[in-house]
């Protein structure tokens, strides 16, 4: 019997179009031994040819999309099988909206995978149907829409080194402005613009809300001060219930209007309720750099 440890495996599935190309060059350059577009049906053959090999790989990643013949069928529940066994497994979709894949696509002039015979629109919808089982199934969904590949890089870097550093689970804390849209890998959303919005202060208009300026006049309001509360005492109750749960991701948003003052405060406060918790938190500001 192969008395190997189990193996850290990363399943990156997603959109055409998405960043998955981009997504399993980093994990390779971390040193991930990288599997591109493998059959659902010869991924249990693939692990028993790792733990059998006399190399000592430790880290795998897969990538598994709709080119993938058999994709349709079997790969929910292959999943599944995956995740019961004492490997540790992280999946992780990626998507984008239709008029981003769109451009990709238009840019670099390619066919999507699944409109031969239709327009591309059709192509994204059927494409959706047959992924939201998966997607459902997913540890972690990254919003690629607004993703720059430094973006990208950055972010998977960040979940794969929190994944294989610790046992619990990873939170993600973010900002994001409504006036952009919701950010679809959300677990969950408090929306903040009922709190004073600096921006219509003349001298605040132009920070940010990790400017001192800003961080004093959102917090002091009593509003805040109440909310806070309120938000503190509901992480200290469910956070350790999504742990203990078995969650390997929570990703946490608060939205304001623009995404650049009163939502980027409270991320930065909430941050500290979520280390006092024992969780070091990645922090996303979406939208704080935008007008």
């Amino acid at each position: 019997m192969n008395s190997k440890k189990p193996l850290n495996m990363v399943i990156v599935t997603g959109m055409s179009g998405s960043g998955k190309t981009t997504a399993m060059a980093v994990l390779e350059d971390m040193g991930f031994f990288c599997i591109d577009n493998i059959p659902v049906k010869l991924i249990p053959r693939f692990i028993e040819i790792i733990k059998d090999s006399k190399e000592d790989i430790k880290n795998i990643a897969l990538s598994i999309d709709v080119r993938g013949r058999g994709f349709f069928t079997g790969l929910s529940d292959e999943l599944r099988a995956l995740k019961a066994t004492k490997n540790k497994v992280t999946i992780i979709f990626l998507d984008s909206n239709d008029s981003v894949l769109f451009k990709r696509y238009s840019e670099t002039r390619r066919k999507h995978p699944l409109a031969h015979d239709m327009p591309i629109e059709e192509g994204f919808a059927l494409e959706r149907k047959y992924l939201k089982e998966i997607k459902n199934q997913a540890d972690r969904i990254l919003d690629t829409s607004n993703f720059t590949v430094h973006d990208l890089k950055k972010e998977l870097k960040s979940l794969v080194q929190q994944s294989t550093q610790s046992k619990s689970m990873t939170i993600i804390l973010q900002s994001f402005g409504y006036r952009f849209g919701i950010p679809v890998d959300s677990d969950i959303i408090f929306d903040v613009r009922f709190i004073r919005n600096p921006y219509f202060v003349p001298e605040l208009k132009h920070c940010t809300g990790l400017d001192k300026s800003v961080i004093d006049y959102v917090k002091g309001d009593d509003v805040t001060t109440r909310f806070l509360d309120i938000i503190k005492r509901f992480m200290e109750f469910a956070v350790p219930l999504y742990d203990a749960e078995g969650k390997s991701y929570l990703t946490i948003s608060f939205g304001c209007t623009g995404g650049r003052h009163r939502s980027v405060t409270i991320v930065d406060e909430v941050k500290n309720v979520i280390t006092a918790l024992g969780y070091t938190p990645i922090v996303r500001h979406r939208d704080i750099e935008k007008e």
